[in-house]
This record gives structure tokens, C-alpha cells and sequence, in this order.
């Protein structure tokens, strides 16, 4: 039943599963619950949720995982739409391109205030041609459009420019590098192409061969599951190499690691990396858009250039031989990273949102 005295916020999303924008919106949702406002979240993809929420939060799916996206597109405009006529919420908050787009095609004509937020490298995460026109014509009719790093900001015309704000995501860790290390590597991220685990793994090999004491361990659960298996052990490296999935407990898995690595090929800007460098894990990431505005090379992290095996080979091995710069960047990383600890970020969020 609507609430007339409590405000509304809905967010939406393609699911709720593990992720940068989920878990971002996850924090915003029960800041907000927290505060007393009606919180819902609207899935367009499935009902999943790996999340805590606030129990006084909705998580409401819109799916029809019987049919195509594409088909599904009428239903989610339809039943967004309806769901924005009933419940009048005071603040819509989308994130992610196409979900953007979507959201503003249903809220057409009804006078909403609308919050969107681009959640990856526009020039390089895939999206077609129509999503880009459709970006260009549609992201002017938000209020505000949230961008994570200048370089998804400047991506877009002077008009979505004005309305936007760069605000990078809230980091919430609270377990610290340990002081006792195994001689363990690692990387967080989701098996998928963008991550490009399969240059990590190639490169790993010829550090192992110097140094096979050291072993590899890559967090995170996706599609290539069973193609970097076979890469492993085509490799040779099934005693060295491994693929935990999706952990609860990650910061406490990572905590031992001498070294962290972000092989991407694109970001929009990295959540694992980011905690990796509050924890004040030393860090090697490739100089894709987000990292490279965050790392300053050899002073908080180490960066090398994309689909680089040589020089990731060669960063590995500075970290593992050199006592000193280990050192020097996990203590710049954990100064570098105080600035997008949770409580400052959601703050800039809140003022965008609700200001």
C-alpha cells in the first residue's frame, strides 16, 4: 500500500546479483531504508539477490526469463511505467546504459525526478549503435546523470556534461593487509572477456617458472569458467593456479596475498581494486579508464599497458623482488583509497539524490 507520509526512492537494475552498480545500489537502498524512506528495487532480469537488505526494503522483478530481452523490452517499459503512476515514487535512481534508456522511455511525460548513472567505459564496453544515439538523445531528459571517472564524463556532449557529477563508489572494508604473507597473487573479478583473466594467467606462467613458489588465485565466478580451466591446465599450473568462485568472506581470503592484479581491459572503475587498496594490498593494474585516475604509477600502484603480457610479467616480478616499493605503494594505496570510503561517497550521493 502507498505511504503518503514517507518519501519513496526506486531503483533499478538489471539484477541483483554480485557487482559494482549492485553492490552500490545495496548501500544506497539501506542508507535510505535506514532513514525511514519506502526503498524499492526493481530488477528487470531475474529476482536473484546475494545482498542483506534491509527487511523493510521490496526487491521487485519485472522478468519474463522465458523470453528474449528483446521481446521483454514492451513489458519492462509497460510495467515500469505502471509502477511509477501507482507509487509516485520521489526519486528514481537507474543505473547501467541500457537500463537508463529504458527508464527514460517510461517515465516520458510524467514528471519525474529521474537520477541515472553510467557504470562502465563508454567507449569500450560493447554497447551498439542505437544505445549510443539513444544515450545521446535521452540521458538530457534526467535531472542528473552520475558518472564514475572523468574520462566516462567526457565521453559524452557539453548538454549531459552539464548535468552531471563524477562520484566514484563508496568502499567499505574492514579487514586490513595482513602483516604475515603467503607467497599468493590474486585477482577479483567476474570470469568474463572484459576482465581478461587469460592474459593473467599467461603471464603468471613465466613468473611461476622464476618463481614457483608463488600460486594464483582468481575470485569470481562468469562464463569462461571452463575456458580458463582449460587454460590452466594446458598450462601446466593446476597445483598453482586457482579458481575459488564467489566467496563471502574475500577481503579475509585476500588479505595474505603480496600482490594484487587487475588485468581488465576495461573499466568503468574498479570496486575490487579500490578495496584492494584500502586494505593496502600492493597493486598492479592495467592503464585502463578508472585505474589510471586513481593510480599514480609506482607511488600507490604499479600500471601497465592493456593486453600487455610483457609488461605485466615485469610489474609482477618488481613486486615480488622488491621490498622497498611493495612497501611505499600498499602505504600510498591506503592513503590514495581514504577518499572513497563509504561514508564520504554515499554523502555526495545523498546531495545528488535527494539535494
Amino acid at each position: 500500500m502507498l505511504n503518503k507520509n514517507k518519501q519513496r526512492i526506486v531503483f533499478l537494475i538489471g539484477s541483483m546479483r554480485r557487482g559494482g552498480a549492485e553492490r552500490v545500489i545495496s548501500i544506497l537502498a539501506n542508507t535510505y531504508a535506514n532513514k525511514g524512506w519506502e526503498v524499492d528495487i526493481l530488477t528487470l532480469l531475474d529476482n536473484a539477490n546475494d545482498y542483506k537488505l534491509n527487511t523493510n526494503i521490496r526487491v521487485k522483478s519485472i522478468a519474463n526469463e522465458s523470453i528474449s530481452r528483446a521481446r521483454q523490452l514492451p513489458n519492462w517499459i509497460k510495467s515500469i511505467r505502471k509502477y511509477v503512476i501507482e507509487n509516485k515514487p520521489d526519486r528514481i535512481v537507474s543505473f547501467i546504459a541500457s537500463i537508463n534508456i529504458i527508464t527514460l522511455i517510461s517515465c516520458i511525460g510524467l514528471n519525474q525526478k529521474i537520477i541515472i548513472s553510467e557504470r562502465n567505459d563508454p567507449k569500450a564496453d560493447g554497447r551498439s549503435i542505437i544505445v549510443r544515439v539513444l544515450t545521446s538523445l535521452l540521458y538530457p531528459l534526467a535531472d542528473r546523470i552520475v558518472f564514475q571517472t572523468k574520462w566516462a564524463q567526457s565521453c559524452f556532449s557539453e548538454k549531459i556534461k552539464k548535468k552531471s557529477h563524477i562520484i566514484p563508489n563508496p568502499i567499505n572494508v574492514n579487514v586490513g593487509s595482513s602483516k604475515k604473507k603467503a607467497k599468493k597473487i590474486v585477482a577479483v573479478g567476474r570470469l568474463l572477456e572484459q576482465k581478461n583473466h587469460e592474459l593473467l594467467i599467461q603471464a603468471f606462467k613465466k613468473v611461476h617458472t622464476e618463481f614457483p613458489e608463488y600460486s594464483l588465485y582468481i575470485y569470481g565466478e562468469g562464463k569462461l569458467r571452463d575456458r580458463l580451466t582449460k587454460l590452466i591446465k594446458e598450462q601446466g599450473l593446476s597445483k598453482s593456479v586457482f579458481l575459488p568462485g564467489n566467496v563471502v568472506n574475500i577481503h579475509e581470503k585476500i588479505s595474505d596475498a603480496e600482490i594484487f592484479v587487475l588485468s581488465s581491459d576495461y573499466e568503468g572503475l574498479s570496486n575490487a581494486l579500490l578495496e584492494a587498496m584500502m586494505m593496502g594490498l600492493p597493486c598492479i593494474s592495467t592503464d585502463c579508464a578508472g585505474s589510471n585516475e586513481v593510480i599514480q604509477n609506482k607511488d600507490n600502484g604499479l600500471l601497465v599497458p592493456i593486453k600487455s603480457e610483457k609488461e605485466l610479467i615485469k610489474a609482477m616480478k618488481i613486486l615480488i623482488v622488491e621490498d622497498h616499493i611493495r612497501e611505499r605503494i600498499s602505504h600510498g594505496a591506503k592513503e590514495t583509497a581514504k577518499r572513497f570510503s563509504k561514508d564520504v561517497v554515499v554523502k555526495q550521493w545523498l546531495d545528488i539524490i535527494t539535494g
